[in-house]
């Protein structure tokens, strides 16, 4: 790939739902390197991507050498397709707190305040 890809915002053909995502990494336990199986000593991982189709989700990690950083205004980095993992293990292995929201692409730029709660089943609900 002689000029690469810049690496952004999550992005489908026709993206019905929109949002955002957060996590809070683990202190303890395995680290994403050790999840993934990339080197410490040579990768410092900056970016996960998970991403995939109706079947099956693929786990990307987006790494740059150690000691690599550098002021550039651009980060040039290399994405590693991790085979052999689920992506879904590895998200919760590596996570204290994570928070994911989508919402329905037509309501992306209005406020939407939560009036009740509810269960479903209902039966379960605790109050």
């Amino acid at each position: 790939m002689e000029d690469g890809f810049l690496w952004g915002e999550a992005e489908v053909t026709y993206p019905d739902w929109v949002g955002t995502a957060q996590l809070d990494k683990r202190m303890t336990g395995p680290s994403l390197n050790d999840l993934v199986g990339l080197n410490h000593d040579d990768w410092f991982i900056i970016g996960l991507d998970i991403g995939g189709g109706e079947h099956s989700h693929a786990l990307r990690v987006i790494a740059i050498p150690q000691g690599a950083e550098t002021a550039e205004e651009e980060v040039v980095a290399t994405e590693f397709l991790i085979h052999n993992k689920d992506p879904y293990e590895i998200l919760q292995a590596m996570t204290h707190v994570f928070e994911l929201r989508l919402r329905v692409s037509r309501f992306a730029d209005r406020p939407i305040r939560i009036m009740s709660l509810s269960d479903v089943p209902e039966k379960f609900m605790q109050e």
